[in-house]
């Protein structure tokens, strides 16, 4: 019997947390065992990567086509589906012969696995709004900070007692416990009377709605850029951490786990924040933290205050990571009454496409990694910022 998702909210905020945990589990957990994917398929490690690059950009296509689609036949078949779609393209990368075709199938990994977090996303948004829905995006990023601390070391473990293969049989096993939760308890939230036509030009029309509502945009430029910032940084921190300033190995790794621990602490601060003063004041705030993040950074790189300000910059990241995409993709879905799926759907594909640019930048560009690294930081810092303080100034004066 399904359950009523606002009477039984706890029950309805576990299961779309196991839907999320998924997705961190599908990035994080086999880059321990890239040597042994490597030499079980006869190639090389450079090759394995770009099953990473193929699954992010089926994570950011992928919402193009499952958002119109959760809008027209509603969130439960979207979600339930897309689970089944991840287990059985999981179970495709578990037996694999060839790393073409590991690249092939993690693209359609990430195309239904994206599919079910863009359901649960709209889900929430059907049932909550305002600082409420806020609050509840918090709660469940709180899980984005266990996962990537989990899966490497689970990943690890499991590859050298049973072998790489069976990292993907695992996520194969969670998606058909999480499908079969979702099929037997999950509720529809999105009414009859709300549903969208598929019509290819209604589809455009919907996209084109959101383009043409500039709080709409400054929301997705503030979630997007700051998705843009956390990618640099990540890309560019293991050279220059560890190659240039000669940080260990393990000493990154403990920098990091630090971040998410801040991470983690944010959600719980921003949760009681937005309680206290809205979503909007806690982003206004949020951005300006971003902005002197970008310009401490800026003068570390420079030469002031040396790489203590680049590590402590860079430590702020995954917490603003967090709580400004909680609060920012909470005003993009505030504009809109209906088409939450496309709102969804536009947001996560902006996020995952300007990330991938930041990490794109941050390769194009070469000379010294130091100065070309805190001047890409500082970019994506004061453009996370100001769009920002732009969403929320031009939201309250609507």
């Amino acid at each position: 019997m399904r359950f009523d998702p606002i009477a039984h909210e706890r029950s309805l905020l576990a299961l779309l947390i196991a839907v999320v945990m998924l997705g961190p589990f599908a990035v994080d957990a086999y880059l321990p065992a890239f040597g042994l994917i490597a030499r079980d398929l006869a190639t090389s490690e450079a090759m394995v990567q770009y099953s990473i690059g193929s699954y992010l950009l089926g994570t950011a296509l992928g919402p193009v086509i499952s958002g119109p689609v959760s809008d027209t036949i509603g969130r439960r078949p979207v979600l339930v589906w897309g689970l089944a779609g991840f287990g059985v393209f999981s179970v495709g990368c578990a037996v694999v012969n060839s790393a073409e075709m590991l690249v092939v199938f993690r693209f359609l990994q990430a195309i239904t696995g994206s599919a079910s977090l863009l359901a649960g996303r709209a889900l929430l948004a059907d049932l909550y709004s305002g600082d409420r829905l806020s609050q509840r995006q918090s709660a469940i990023m709180m899980v984005m900070v266990i996962a990537p601390m989990l899966a490497p070391v689970l990943g690890g473990w499991v590859a050298e007692w049973w072998g790489w293969r069976w990292i993907f049989w695992g996520l194969a096993a969670g998606s058909v416990a999480a499908f079969i939760a979702s099929f037997l308890k999950l509720p529809e939230t999105l009414a009859a009377s709300d549903r969208q036509s598929l019509h290819p030009g209604k589809v455009l029309t919907g996209y084109l709605g959101i383009m043409k509502n500039p709080v709409a945009m400054m929301y997705v430029a503030a979630l997007s850029s700051i998705s843009g910032l956390f990618f640099v940084y990540v890309s560019a921190t293991p050279f220059l951490y560890v190659e240039t300033y000669g940080m260990s190995v393990s000493g990154y790794a403990w920098l990091f786990a630090a971040g998410a621990a801040l991470a983690g602490g944010a959600n719980f601060v921003n949760i009681y924040l937005v309680g206290r003063i809205g979503y909007r004041e806690a982003l206004l705030w949020q951005g300006l933290i971003a902005m002197a993040c970008g310009v401490l950074m800026f003068c570390g790189t420079f030469g002031v205050f040396d790489r203590w300000a680049v590590y402590a910059a860079g430590l702020i990241i995954m917490p603003l990571l967090h709580v400004i995409g909680s609060n920012a993709l909470t005003g993009v879905m505030d504009q809109f009454d209906a088409r939450k799926g496309i709102a969804s759907a536009f947001a996560m594909s902006s996020r995952f496409g300007v990330g991938m640019i930041g990490v794109a930048v941050v390769g194009v560009f070469h000379g010294a990694v130091e100065l070309r690294y805190g001047l890409i930081f500082f970019v994506f810092a004061a453009f996370a910022g100001i769009s920002a303080q732009m969403a929320v100034r031009w939201d309250k004066s609507r």
